[in-house]
């Protein structure tokens, strides 16, 4: 794939910054077979998209293979466990070292957050793109190194 192609990509990625040292994960539970609350689901993406998937499990439960389908969200092959492919995870430490950096420390959910997309929106346009031009030669390290 050439650069253009590459910037029509959309990365995902999670990522967890906590308040407290013990992470603050909100968690929703429930029995197998019940039907998920569409009030415990963030919806973002209205298709038709073309993603990278890492196949980690939690990615792959039907619920999600559904999700992908009915918002036409098409794939790329991708190898598991491949961070070193995903322009992403540069990303995230870029935005994450400069949240770091500010003090005193987030008090608040929506200070965190708004401290989170300050960050995000710090890093340079120009070094995104880097990330993307990036691209061709990842995947022929990948290549390369029998996909290792």
């Amino acid at each position: 794939m050439c650069v253009a192609e590459w910037n029509e990509v959309v990365f995902t990625d999670e990522s967890r910054i906590c308040l407290q040292h013990h992470g603050g994960r909100i968690r929703v539970w429930r029995h197998r077979g019940d039907r998920v609350l569409n009030s415990c689901v963030m919806h973002r993406h209205t298709g038709p998209a073309t993603g990278i998937m890492d196949n980690a499990r939690p990615h792959m439960t039907r619920i999600d293979q559904r999700f992908f389908v009915n918002d036409q969200i098409e794939f790329l092959p991708w190898p598991a466990h491949s961070p070193d492919l995903s322009p992403i995870e540069n990303m995230w430490f870029m935005a994450v070292q400069r949240l770091t950096q500010i003090t005193p420390p987030a008090a608040t959910p929506d200070k965190l957050w708004q401290r989170g997309e300050a960050a995000w929106s710090a890093v340079p346009q120009e070094h995104i793109q880097s990330l993307f031009e990036s691209m061709p030669w990842r995947v022929v390290a990948v290549i390369s190194n029998n996909g290792g």
